[in-house]
């Protein structure tokens, strides 16, 4: 269960490290904007709500990385209790952008998903 957790934890990590290249540094090209429905002028606007949205997501990701560590070292129960907020943190933001826009679920399923399996698997350790 070990391996699995950390797996988990690692993907919803990587996840996290992609939405802070495409929220912090990739935000302003064409391709990434019309992901997110903006015209230029539109991204020009809101990027640096993005590029701060970024951010959160990369301290998540370092967060679980340091998990994984204190999981695998002398200091499991801080690794799983570090795990577990984060996982739950990311979780609940799934399910928020879920509920604010129902069209986004694809998003909102990469999202939340690694992380609740990777929550389960850390509950069970």
């Amino acid at each position: 269960m070990d391996l699995i957790a950390s797996l988990f934890i690692l993907l919803t990590a990587i996840i996290h490290c992609l939405f802070f290249k495409l929220e912090s540094i990739d935000f302003m090209k064409e391709k990434i904007l019309k992901k997110f429905s903006l015209t230029t002028s539109e991204g020009s606007i809101v990027k640096i709500w993005a590029f701060n949205q970024g951010f959160y997501n990369l301290f998540l990701a370092l967060g679980l990385f340091f998990s994984i560590y204190l999981l695998h070292g002398h200091q499991r129960e801080s690794g799983k209790m570090l795990a577990s907020f984060i996982l739950l943190t990311i979780i609940g933001a799934g399910l928020v952008l879920f509920s604010s826009s129902p069209k986004k679920y694809p998003v909102a399923i990469l999202q939340a998903l690694p992380a609740l399996l990777g929550f389960i698997a850390v509950i069970n350790l």
